[in-house]
């Protein structure tokens, strides 16, 4: 009798000490992950990998978890106005977020320029020195740039080819596709001969492999052509501690090393 009593004390105890070691460890759990919270990043095509790696870093050093939605930045912002979930956009341009601000869809103090891209052409297999009026010489089909409709880093191709000797007739032909990163892959592919591309798609592409190019292949267009890429927070996410989170580290030295590493400048002022 006496033996089968001690047993059962010893269960007990050690049953006691195991709830009291779970509540503990529960209540840690919990006090680790408070802070957590999600957050859905719009970025602009150009800006995806390094969005992508950033994402991964921050979730790496916080609870924090981060979606990341890439596409064209003006197809970005309409779906935003048209009532997508996103809670920031970082877009290609400084346009676009400035045109949320106006629509009270956006923090007017979030507005922060967090790259500056830089444009170039690539033209594989140019006869002579790459130069943009030298295109003309191609049938314009051949020639690719992404729709400036949509995409800054092809407003800004459009803009410097407009300012060129080419005629308005061959301009009208030349094939415009989704996004900038579109570009690359075409020309890549061998499916256009040339086209206006971001340095960041040319890294991107390099560093998977599926592109190769060479240094005299590309004409970098950056004193004639830089593009300012500004992001803006959400009026929704004002309170989201994630994006509080995200935007903070855009200005430590590892989120600015990751966007140098890919191609971008990064703004004095967001040192």
């Amino acid at each position: 009798m006496a033996r089968y009593w001690l047993a059962s004390l010893t269960c007990n105890v050690m049953g006691r000490k195991l709830l009291y070691g779970l509540v503990i460890g529960l209540a840690l759990l919990n006090s680790v992950n408070s802070g957590a919270a999600d957050a859905r990043i719009a970025v602009a095509a150009n800006f995806r990998e390094t969005a992508a790696a950033i994402a991964q870093y921050l979730e790496s050093h916080s609870a924090h978890r981060y979606e990341i939605i890439a596409g064209s930045t003006g197809k970005l912002a309409g779906q935003i106005v048209s009532g997508a979930p996103f809670d920031v956009l970082m877009a290609a341009d400084e346009r676009r977020p400035q045109q949320l601000v106006d629509l009270g869809m956006a923090l007017p103090d979030s507005q922060v320029v967090y790259a500056v891209g830089e444009l170039g052409l690539w033209w594989p297999d140019a006869a002579s020195h790459i130069a943009i009026d030298a295109l003309q010489a191609l049938d314009p089909r051949e020639v690719c740039i992404a729709n400036p409709a949509f995409a800054p880093y092809g407003e800004a191709a459009w803009a410097l080819l407009n300012r060129s000797s080419i005629t308005t007739e061959w301009l009208r032909r030349i094939v415009r596709v989704d996004n900038v990163n579109l570009v690359t892959g075409l020309v890549a592919q061998k499916q256009v001969k040339a086209g206006f591309i971001a340095r960041s798609s040319l890294i991107a592409g390099q560093r998977t492999g599926t592109v190769s190019a060479e240094p005299n292949e590309v004409l970098w267009l950056s004193n004639q052509a830089g593009i300012a890429q500004a992001l803006v927070v959400m009026r929704r996410a004002r309170d989201n501690e994630a994006v509080q989170y995200w935007v903070e580290q855009l200005r430590g030295e590892a989120v600015r090393a990751l966007i140098v590493r890919d191609g971008y400048h990064v703004p004095q002022e967001q040192g």
